[in-house]
């Protein structure tokens, strides 16, 4: 059995880790689960685990975050965890503050490490552009210690959690623009991809919450936003050209932009409650969220190779989207995947006249696991269909249209709140690091390894310094070489 460090217990890990590592210890495939968190979660997270029935689990409480450095006594406490329960394994589900401190210090002790997405962010990334060149820094800092320590120790792996990568969907449409490429020689000529989560929080919520905040000046980028960059760029490599620059212009809508699309009035007028849990006047929620992180963020990028287009993509990310939601408060509710909280996501690829590709994933509901009727419909909890379009006349052996769906291509495993066909691709994620940790198989690096992720951090690294750069007003159009 392998013994794990699971850094981190918030509702992410609730929901998928933690039941994940649970199941495989009633198989005996991982044995002892140390939990790394702030003193200040103590009740929730002991409540959680008494209500999970968790067993051969120990719990060290920080006093507060270490987001720059790791202190002394931490660093101890934890190389003496690793040595004396023979670690292996680190899975990194903090807030991406902390990232980097923590999968230094791993990598340094020569340990697999499974980290949540995005590898890093900074506090008031929105609004500095050095901070947002620093994204491509620290990773390459992180590429540099893994090559090191991987000389060290050839069987660890270095991992995201950037599960659609295993999803069986973006897997077939990954091996459909591959087909077409090989046949065509043609690359992917454009690709719009948009996600909303359906996430509508109040203002007090806008200034106070610490789950996926806005708060220290970054937002949706940083937060499930990671995934859009990295999907545009894994199905690009289907068809890749080996573009040589990228340019990018951005444009975000923040919580003083969102509180004039609805205003206080308006929640006033619409929520009978809304006074009573509102702690801020107009006036002083405009003076606090003057930095706050973006709520929306648009980005159309341009992909070229010796100065001519290869590859135009867009991609929208949407926290103030369609939502279930219509209550005046927060409290007790899951700020992960409840709250009124709805998944849309969309993606459409051309590859100049030879094939469109297109995946929509409709939900119309919270996740309620009381729901078994029609999951797999437009509007259902699983909705995920693929659309694939070839020109048959070009080559009569191609089908001029498909349909996918997700149905026929999952195994649903995740159970109650933990399920879903974007929670199966990460239980497929978490399977394959234990394995790792158990023979030293490296079949999870094919799909997930820090080196395969330069150029979705570049892209998210463009998308801040464009903000940042319009913000100050400056020309928001950003150019690299890649």
């Amino acid at each position: 059995m392998q013994n794990v460090i699971l850094i981190g217990l918030g509702y992410h890990a609730r929901r998928i880790y933690f039941p994940v590592l649970q199941e495989l210890q009633k198989k005996n495939i991982i044995g002892q689960i140390f939990i790394v968190d702030l003193r200040s979660q103590k009740e929730v997270i002991e409540n959680y685990l008494y209500e999970k029935k968790s067993k051969n689990v120990e719990i060290l409480f920080l006093d507060k975050p270490l987001n720059n450095k790791l202190s002394e006594n931490l660093e101890k406490d934890l190389n003496l965890i690793v040595k004396k329960r023979k670690i292996k394994g680190v899975i990194i589900t903090t807030e991406p503050l902390a990232h980097m401190v923590y999968a230094k210090w791993a990598t340094k002790n020569r340990l697999s490490v499974l980290m949540d997405k995005p590898i890093s962010t900074h506090e008031w990334i929105i609004s500095n552009e050095k901070y947002g060149k620093q994204l491509i820094a620290d990773y390459n800092e992180l590429v540099k210690m893994y090559q090191e320590a991987k000389k060290d120790n050839p069987q660890m792996v270095f991992a995201i959690m950037a599960q659609r990568r295993f999803h069986n969907l973006f897997r077939k449409m990954k091996e459909a623009v591959k087909e077409v490429y090989e046949y065509t020689n043609c690359p992917i000529t454009s690709i719009q991809s948009f996600h909303g989560d359906g996430q509508w929080r109040f203002p007090t919520e806008i200034i106070e919450q610490i789950a996926h905040p806005y708060n220290q000046g970054y937002g949706v980028c940083s937060h499930s936003g990671y995934h859009f960059f990295d999907i545009v760029s894994l199905l690009m490599e289907g068809s890749d050209k080996k573009p040589d620059e990228m340019e990018i212009v951005s444009s975000f809508s923040t919580p003083n932009d969102f509180i004039n699309q609805y205003t206080f009035d308006d929640y006033r007028k619409n929520i009978k409650s809304f006074d009573k849990y509102n702690k801020y006047s107009e006036k002083e929620f405009i003076k606090r969220a003057k930095n706050f992180g973006e709520i929306d963020s648009f980005n159309n990028f341009i992909f070229k190779k010796d100065g001519r287009v290869m590859t135009l993509a867009s991609i929208n990310l949407c926290h103030n989207g369609f939502s279930q939601r219509s209550w005046a408060t927060a409290e007790r509710r899951d700020l992960y995947k409840g709250n009124g909280r709805v998944r849309h996501e969309s993606h459409y690829i051309l590859q100049g006249p030879f094939q469109a590709i297109s995946y929509f994933s409709y939900q119309s509901k919270e996740v309620d696991p009381n729901l078994q009727e029609n999951l797999f419909d437009v509007g259902g909890e699983y909705h995920a269909d693929i659309y694939i379009f070839r020109n048959s006349t070009f080559n009569p052996k191609w089908k001029c249209v498909e349909k996918f769906q997700v149905k026929d291509l999952i195994k649903r495993k995740m159970k109650d709140k933990s399920r879903g066909h974007q929670e199966d691709a990460r239980r497929e994620v978490i399977l394959g690091f234990v394995d790792n940790l158990q023979t030293g198989n490296q079949k999870i690096a094919k799909q997930s390894d820090l080196i395969q992720y330069e150029r979705s951090v570049k892209m998210m690294s463009l998308a801040y310094q464009s903000a940042a750069r319009r913000r100050k007003g400056l020309n928001p159009l950003v150019k690299i070489k890649i």
